[in-house]
């Protein structure tokens, strides 16, 4: 998988990435029981027989969505903090640059928080386990990175509520629900709305490194 996965991102207008692309919209829209292969392929203009040429399965491509994801997050992460973070010392400035740049993510991509909402709705009812090769993970290098640039030694517990609370306010700020626009007075992917609702994410993950 991880080798159709590499393909794709070399060619991103190859049939493989466009029916990558198209499944992460479908199984954000309908999750993964309610997605159809049809579905995928409708989405992606290719035939069915092309989508499990290139992709197995609706499984195997499901995977790969979520693995795709949360790769382009910790790439994201990565190149946001930098070598820098050896060079320099940690403070407000790195969470700016991670915390920013994450929040930019979401709302450039609004698929993506609504498909990772939908993955916790479902969770049980799903055949297909990510968690163990991809979420965990990709879990343990943020925590990692958390622990290097706060500068202090804490309990795995307590990392695991800091990251849990920075994800789950993340989503639900970026899933735009009609519930959150009407509190907030607009969407959060307007300009005025998005740019006061990051400030807030970055200082609440400040907060939360100094106390945790």
């Amino acid at each position: 998988m991880r080798s159709a996965l590499q393909k794709a991102r070399e060619a991103p207008s190859s049939t493989k990435a466009r029916i990558l692309a198209a499944a992460e919209e479908v199984f954000a829209a309908k999750g993964f029981a309610g997605a159809s292969t049809r579905d995928i392929a409708a989405k992606a203009r290719v035939n069915i027989s092309s989508l499990h040429y290139h992709w197995e399965s609706k499984e195997t491509l499901y995977v790969a969505v979520f693995q795709n994801i949360y790769d382009r997050i910790l790439d994201l992460v990565r190149r946001s903090i930098p070598g820098r973070v050896r060079s320099m010392t940690p403070g407000p400035s790195v969470v700016e640059q991670a915390m920013g740049g994450l929040f930019d993510f979401f709302a450039d991509h609004p698929t993506v928080p609504k498909l990772l909402v939908r993955r916790l709705l479902e969770n049980e009812e799903s055949p297909v386990d990510i968690e163990p090769d991809v979420l965990v993970p990709a879990w343990k290098v943020f925590a990692a990175w958390a622990e290097e640039f706060s500068g202090r030694k804490r309990r795995d517990a307590d990392f695991q509520l800091f990251m849990l609370t920075v994800y789950s306010v993340l989503l639900l700020f970026l899933l735009d629900s009609r519930q959150f626009t009407s509190l907030l007075g607009g969407s959060v992917y307007t300009p005025k709305v998005g740019k006061r609702v990051r400030a807030h994410m970055i200082n609440m993950v400040k907060t939360l490194l100094e106390r945790t």
